[in-house]
């Protein structure tokens, strides 16, 4: 049998780099949209195909809303919340890539790095009473690890219905648990306290159990009352 001629080797060289170079990209490409969920679906209206209230979207995700459809969207990294109605949306890292349509972005406060109540949260809540339990007087979380909460109400993860116990753990009080219903739940993971009109204590610092997860959360001392983005007042469990 023949050599190869250099000229063929060369060849063949070029082309096993090329293909080389073909896969690295697409590697890359793929990392890139297994990435981190970046932005949160805060509302939606008009069912937008794709998408539902508490979705957690990924860099490079379209969503095409019809001309009466809207999504409110924040950024979990740059704080920016988007409303957009009759828009080709593309999530991009901070903002999305908005196509046709109509957006208007605002800036909120919301934590970009990562318990006894009080007596009005020990009364009914939604049918169901607040209980005295043993607070849980184990070591709070590094501060550094602790997420920071800018509303009053936090809108807290609860994977399934159960017990959650909420204890203020940054001065001595009582623990409280409140049993939950599915009912009760947004999109069946996510308990909201300013639905069923509670807050907890502006400055304090909270650590909350469900089941076997639990977190610890600071509400700043300028926290606000009421509904306000869900993005500055979301609390999750560690995954």
């Amino acid at each position: 049998m023949g050599t190869v001629s250099s000229a063929r080797v060369d060849a063949m060289s070029r082309i096993r780099t090329a293909a080389l170079a073909v896969v690295g990209a697409m590697l890359v490409a793929s990392a890139a949209s297994a990435g981190s969920p970046v932005a949160l679906v805060e509302d939606v209206n008009g069912n937008p195909p794709g998408v539902e209230i508490m979705d957690y979207l990924e860099t490079g995700t379209v969503v095409q809303l019809g001309a009466r459809q809207t999504m409110v969207l924040s950024y979990l990294n740059s704080c920016v919340r988007e409303t957009m109605t009759g828009a080709t949306v593309r999530v991009g890292a901070e903002q999305s890539e908005v196509l046709s349509g109509k957006v208007e972005r605002s800036k909120v406060r919301c934590d970009t790095g990562k318990a006894s109540l009080t007596g009005e949260l020990a009364i009914q809540v939604a049918g169901r009473a607040f209980r005295s339990v043993t607070p849980v007087h184990e070591a709070p979380a590094p501060k550094s690890q602790q997420p920071t909460i800018y509303g009053l109400s936090p809108m807290l993860e609860v994977r399934t219905p159960g017990v959650l116990t909420i204890e203020r753990i940054d001065e001595p009080s009582e623990a409280y648990a409140l049993y939950i219903d599915g009912d009760q739940l947004v999109r069946g993971g996510y308990y909201d306290f300013a639905r069923w009109g509670r807050a907890l204590v502006a400055g304090a610092t909270y650590r909350a159990i469900s089941g076997s997860d639990e977190t610890v959360f600071k509400v700043d001392p300028e926290a606000k009352p009421g509904r306000v983005p869900v993005v500055s007042r979301l609390v999750r469990l560690p995954h």
